[in-house]
């Protein structure tokens, strides 16, 4: 069993004291191979917001060769990952924010079902439960089976370890049982209502040079019994409301791709999108 630790701070604090005791108490009671990723130690260029990975796929990224890929190939050979990160001014540090900015295309092409994820955070007074909750909805979002979080405060209070410990074991047992049970997560009816949505709208805006879509028709998402990204059973309401909200999202999108939806992409890409009247009177600097 491999599990890869995503480590978001930027040093080796109490998150590492906190990891290293979760280690500690997984491996007793499975044996597991398990690693430290610290994002402070890769090379993970800046995201720099030009869409490109979104419409013209992940290898036109203009950063060039860094360590985006060997990330990812990490979590490809892991069954399981642990999101793990300090709060820092009441929410993640910017290295995690970058590494999940540098990945968003995922967002758009989820890839990692069958993996299980939990979230971590330390913190000195607050915010932890808004940070593991931000991991949940991007683990979520990437296709994981997000199955726990764990938030701990480090504070110098006498007793703490105990309290901690207590939690971190917890932590353990639930993330052993996930890893060696079903890894394929029950829809929720937001994942079900983005699985319907989307595919409504790369029906409608079919543009074979657009990345998203041709990785939804790979994946045969776009064919008419395609309920959801992988087999399962989904209920009676579930699909009633995302059938719903479908139907009135459906005219938008067909307002919006009108014409031809490569120029509507690109018009986008080129920030042509928005025309104010007062637009020729002003620059962008």
């Amino acid at each position: 069993m491999r599990v890869l630790t995503i480590m978001g701070g930027p040093r080796k604090g109490y998150g590492t004291i906190i990891m290293q005791q979760l280690e500690y108490q997984l491996k007793l009671l499975q044996e597991v191979e398990f690693e430290y990723l610290y994002l402070k130690d890769v090379n993970l260029e800046s995201c720099r917001g030009c869409l490109n990975c979104f419409f013209k796929g992940e290898d036109k990224c203009p950063v060039g060769n860094d360590d985006r890929d060997v990330i990812i190939n990490k979590i490809d050979q892991a069954d399981g990952v642990i999101f793990m990160a300090p709060a820092y001014a009441l929410h993640v540090p910017a290295l995690m924010k970058n590494f999940f900015d540098r990945l968003s295309y995922i967002f758009h092409r989820p890839r990692f079902f069958g993996k299980i994820a939990i979230g971590v955070c330390n913190q000195g007074i607050a915010d932890a439960k808004t940070i593991t909750r931000y991991f949940n909805k991007v683990a979520d979002s990437w296709g994981f089976n997000f199955v726990h979080r764990l938030e701990v405060r480090t504070m110098p209070i006498k007793g703490a370890e105990r309290k901690i410990l207590k939690k971190i074991k917890t932590t353990s047992k639930v993330f052993i049982k996930a890893l060696n049970g079903k890894t394929y997560q029950k829809p929720s009816l937001g994942g079900v209502l983005g699985f319907k949505i989307r595919k409504s709208l790369h029906n409608i805006a079919i543009d074979e040079t657009n990345a998203d879509y041709k990785y939804w028709l790979d994946q045969g998402w776009l064919e008419d019994d395609a309920q959801y990204y992988y087999d399962t059973r989904i209920g009676i309401m579930k699909r009633f409301i995302a059938g719903l909200l479908n139907l009135f999202l459906k005219p938008l999108f067909k307002k919006m791709f009108a014409g031809d939806p490569q120029q509507v992409y690109n018009q986008y890409l080129k920030l042509e999108s928005l025309n104010f009247e007062n637009q020729a009177l002003l620059s962008l600097n």
